[in-house]
């Protein structure tokens, strides 16, 4: 988020800021929870508190709350209008904060038997909910008001649309429980529920946001932008289809049909990508675009998790929930957490340079974006989490606890040295450098 783009529609940093500091804590938080309920992240089913409570922090408090304080910024700069209402969005930040706190806490206490109360979860997801409607009208409204609809922002609004789907169905899935009416079974619901919001609004927010930052932090002029239009047809046609399946026509051969619709639009996004890779100008990366390229390779390894996760090949029969389990902790702590570290020193340190010395530029000598926290504890944490993640990966596929529990540790020292960076960034004291 460098030169090249019009910075004057940014929003006050008042409404940016705190959605990093509240992601960075819940990231830290997650990590601590992944430490002390490794053991429950091996038994034999899908839905347990533990694992809800850790994909929640994660998703929710983690990954979603800075793609929220991402977009408040960078829709109005690559989009180039103003930001439809920033008190709106601080409504929206404390709504969508507290909701979540009181629903992974709900998480971790619950046992889902014939006696749950489910009237905190009902509570949370109504808080959550309607922050995401408030979202969506803020984002949407502001970007309906651009000229500037290329396929980058297309896939922005398109995830956008997603997102409220996906939270949609998870109050419905609450008040299903509660209630059941649903003709579906609750596996399949979920199933919905994480195509959605994998497939639907992460993937095609990070396809919208990766194909404008990405040229610009690499430095490339051309790119094959045809890729991205057909990656989003393939996209729409596979979320669309496989949720249709979930639901009426649950069959393993339709469901692995509409998945490679899927599979071929990840691929053409993959391309794209490589191809900002091969031809950029830019030789040397920063941390920030090493963690990205970490990201990007080891989508190559969710992309086979996946696939074996939704083909069930019988020879991994006894494995297969270890294996569908690595899919998803492959895609969240995996390929979306290396891409958020990463992007945090790309956008969140420009933030705050915007606001401490934009007025100085060409007046004084001032310190650059990259000078205002350490590169130093950035590469640390970068190499524990590599550790992490393999821990993490090896743990769940072997069936092996103390490798999880050792990923836990790593992962709270990554996020640890994440936290030291993030408060250094936003709480910047304006530094005037002398002129020697």
């Amino acid at each position: 988020m460098q030169a090249g783009l019009s910075t004057k529609n940014a929003p006050s940093p008042s409404v940016v800021l705190p959605h990093f500091i509240f992601a960075a804590l819940m990231f830290l938080t997650a990590a601590f929870v992944l430490t002390v309920a490794a053991p429950h992240l091996l038994l034999p089913f899908h839905l347990n508190p533990q694992m809800l409570t850790i994909t929640h922090l994660m998703v929710l408090g983690f990954i979603t709350m800075i793609i929220f304080g991402s977009l408040y910024q960078l829709i109005p700069v690559v989009m180039e209008v103003k930001l439809y209402s920033e008190i709106l969005a601080k409504i929206t930040f404390w709504l969508f904060g507290i909701g979540l706190l009181i629903l992974v806490y709900s998480f971790w206490e619950a046992d889902f038997g014939p006696k749950q109360d489910w009237l905190w979860f009902e509570i949370s997801g109504t808080l959550v909910l309607t922050a995401v409607f408030l979202f969506a009208i803020n984002t949407l409204v502001s970007a309906s008001r651009s000229d500037r609809m290329d396929m980058g922002n297309i896939f922005v609004v398109t995830g956008i649309i997603y997102l409220v789907l996906t939270v949609s169905l998870a109050i419905l899935m609450i008040i299903n429980f509660a209630h059941p009416y649903i003709p579906v079974s609750v596996l399949d619901l979920l199933k919905m529920h994480l195509t959605l919001g994998l497939a639907g609004w992460f993937l095609f927010l990070v396809i919208g946001v990766s194909s404008k930052l990405m040229p610009m932090f690499l430095i490339i002029h051309k790119l094959p932008d045809h890729l991205l239009k057909y990656a989003y047809y393939l996209l729409n046609a596979g979320v669309i289809a496989l949720s249709s399946v979930l639901y009426f026509y649950p069959k393993p051969w339709a469901v692995i049909v509409s998945t490679l619709f899927i599979l071929a639009g990840i691929i053409l996004y993959l391309a794209f990508i490589r191809y900002a890779f091969q031809h950029r100008f830019r030789k040397n990366l920063d941390t920030g675009m090493l963690l990205s390229k970490a990201a990007f390779l080891l989508s190559v390894l969710t992309l086979v998790l996946g696939i074996l996760a939704i083909a069930a090949p019988d020879f991994l029969q006894d494995y297969q929930i270890q294996v569908d389990v690595a899919f998803i902790m492959s895609i969240i702590f995996g390929f979306l957490t290396a891409l958020i570290l990463g992007q945090t020193y790309k956008t969140l340190p420009f933030i705050v340079w915007l606001q401490k010395y934009s007025a100085k530029v060409g007046k004084q000598k001032i310190p650059l974006p990259q000078e205002i926290y350490s590169d130093r504890i950035a590469r640390w944490h970068m190499q524990t989490y590599y550790v992490a993640f393999a821990f993490l990966m090896a743990g769940e596929l072997m069936k092996a606890t103390w490798l999880i529990q050792s990923a836990g540790a790593m992962f709270l020292i990554t996020a640890v040295l994440y936290n030291i960076n993030v408060f250094k960034i936003v709480f910047h004291k304006e530094k005037i450098i002398e002129n020697e």
